[in-house]
């Protein structure tokens, strides 16, 4: 019975244990977008009411709404690229 009790306490440290320690690359806080524009459409965001906002690949990303997310997501590569050209030009 002991035996038992102490298997069961040693696999229970170890799921907890690995929970606290396995932290994913999506977890950590994205960089800020650098852009003051869409990314899909090239609008500006501030005259918006609210951008719709996400992360990819630890990247911070706006665009004005999840319809435009939906078109990020057909090509997020293309957009990507989009990105850092434009981050490059702003510099």
């Amino acid at each position: 019975m002991k035996s038992l009790k102490w298997i069961l306490a040693s696999l229970l440290a170890v799921a907890l244990l690995s929970a606290v320690t396995s932290v994913r690359a999506d977890d950590a806080k994205p960089k800020p977008y650098p852009l003051d524009t869409c990314l899909v459409c090239d609008m500006k965001l501030d005259g918006m009411e609210k951008p719709y906002v996400f992360a990819y690949k630890g990247q911070e990303i706006k665009v004005c709404d999840k319809s435009e997310k939906a078109d990020f997501d057909k090509d997020p590569d293309k957009y990507m690229k989009k990105l850092a050209d434009a981050a490059a030009k702003k510099k």
